[in-house]
């Protein structure tokens, strides 16, 4: 009778593993996926996870590396359109929160430390995919070193960046991804460096240079670009200005795919 039971007991078993297996990866007469989906790598890890209904995830989606460590965790709504996600670096850390909407990052994002776990690196605004809004980077010890506006996709707005304790940097402007009008640096004490104007991307005008103490040094006046008066003495630092202004507004991202299913 144990024996009989026994069995019983195992074809069931089976007969419910064979089931569950057979309901996997299925799709309907249309072609959308129905149900419990996954993919793996060639090693046989899993590449995704998920449910889907009429072809859309809901619910709870996880995305992997293919050495079998999460790369995306994503939650979806039932309409399977907006989703709040969580993505991580392969070595387990977050490398960045906030949802999408069809697939398009959208409001809020925050970004995080590849080297420190969770700590927040950048905070940016997206509306359907692209920047929009103000966007921030900070300091380890979570004070802003940088803002920065953009509007559909380009910088547009006001740049400001800042020393550690919060003093003023540098400011400036973008339109339409161009640098553009009023410049300002000033020094860690908050003593104006250099002044000057942008126009269409281009120094232009007077370029005014100041020592520490904030008094004036000498004028470079600028025509789109070229200097009009600039002599060997000072040439040199205006290549190094150059270069730490070009170093600006550079915000770096994590990795990822587009598409997690």
């Amino acid at each position: 009778m144990r024996g009989i039971l026994f069995f019983i007991t195992l074809f069931s078993v089976c007969s419910f593993s064979l089931e569950a297996q057979e309901k996997t990866n299925q799709t309907d007469e249309e072609g959308l996926r129905q149900g419990y989906w996954e993919q793996r790598y060639p090693n046989g890890n899993l590449r995704y996870k998920g449910h889907f209904v009429d072809g859309k995830p809901v619910g709870e989606l996880i995305r992997y590396f293919e050495s079998g460590d999460k790369m995306a965790i994503m939650d979806f709504d039932k309409t399977g359109t907006v989703a709040r996600a969580t993505l991580f670096y392969e070595n387990g850390y977050p490398a960045a929160e906030g949802k999408y909407v069809n697939e398009k990052r959208d409001s809020v994002w925050k970004f995080f430390s590849r080297h420190q776990d969770s700590l927040l690196t950048a905070k940016e605004m997206y509306n359907m995919g692209e920047r929009d809004g103000v966007s921030k980077t900070f300091y380890p010890g979570g004070e802003v070193s940088q803002t920065l506006a953009y509007k559909n996709g380009l910088r547009h707005g006001q740049w400001k960046q800042f020393y550690e304790g919060g003093r003023l940097k540098l400011e400036g402007n973008y339109y339409e991804d161009k640098r553009e009008g009023s410049f300002k640096m000033y020094n860690s004490q908050g003593i104006k460096e250099v002044e000057g104007k942008y126009e269409d991307n281009l120094m232009h005008g007077d370029w005014k240079f100041f020592n520490e103490r904030g008094d004036h040094l000498y004028t470079v006046e600028y025509n789109r670009g070229n200097p009009e008066n600039e002599d060997e003495l000072i040439k040199g630092e205006q290549e190094l200005f150059r270069f730490i202004e070009e170093q600006q507004g550079k915000i770096p991202e994590p990795d990822e795919t587009e598409r997690f299913f």
